[in-house]
């Protein structure tokens, strides 16, 4: 199994950008995810504010680390139902390093489908806005309520990944994780991954991945203490994501 992003979700605007960078620089395979949606992340607002501040330093910083925006609510829609981009994402969705699309600053977009969204999905509109920016890559949850959705979009043979979990948002870890959906989609894995019991999910993971297969994992929830991402324990998962990595190396 090759661990190719540890990914760390919904850091907010009281987090420090340069601890977030430091967060990124701990390892390549690092990527720091921000929730995005109107009532939170409208120009003007102080989560749209910090994220352009933590987009220009990582755009001027040599060390490139790894950013992520997961969509959410009216924007999510917006895009699943016309395949355009929301003019208020539109200044993180086109920024790039010496104007080279495929050197994207946020090279990552997860839409976070509802189930209405889900259920009324414009195919035709999302595979021009995939063929329009190949150098994107564009992620759907997977669950009880997406299933038929992303179905859809694999038999049109669409390009997008998946992310895989069991617990539907809930931060609980299934004793067993499924196997990758489809031979060719790229997919990750979500719910209930902490710093204390990462290293145990990888391998269960492993364990249903074929050797080669690249994959994810995204820890939130238990990232956070206080309802807060808790920067040191953000820390401590990816250490102990790595470690388990080099021991599985070593082998």
């Amino acid at each position: 199994m090759n661990l190719r992003y540890i990914t760390c979700s919904d850091p907010r605007e009281f987090n420090d950008i340069h601890d977030l960078v430091k967060l990124g620089k701990l390892s390549s395979r690092v990527e720091i995810a921000v929730q995005a949606h109107p009532s939170k992340m409208s120009p003007g607002m102080p989560r749209n504010e910090w994220f352009r501040e933590l987009v220009r330093y990582v755009m001027h910083d040599k060390h490139k680390i790894r950013l992520a925006v997961h969509v959410n609510r009216e924007w999510c829609d917006e895009i699943c139902r016309t395949g355009h981009i929301p003019t208020e994402l539109s200044y993180f969705f086109e920024m790039c390093r010496d104007e080279n699309p495929y050197d994207a600053v946020v090279k990552r977009w997860q839409l976070n489908m509802p189930t209405d969204t889900a259920n009324n999905l414009n195919i035709n509109a999302l595979k021009n806005l995939m063929t329009t920016y190949p150098e994107k890559y564009f992620i759907f949850q997977y669950n009880a309520n997406t299933h038929n959705a992303i179905h859809r979009l694999h038999d049109a043979g669409l390009h997008f990944s998946v992310l895989y979990d069991s617990s539907g948002g809930r931060g609980i870890a299934p004793d067993l994780w499924n196997a990758p959906l489809f031979h060719n989609v790229p997919q990750g894995y979500s719910g209930g991954i902490s710093p204390e019991n990462v290293s145990e999910n990888l391998c269960k993971i492993s364990s249903v991945v074929p050797e080669q297969r690249g994959i994810w994992i995204d820890a939130e929830g238990r990232l956070k203490t206080n309802d807060r991402f808790d920067i040191n324990r953000a820390r401590q998962y990816i250490l102990n994501a790595e470690s388990w990595l080099k021991k599985q190396m070593q082998k």
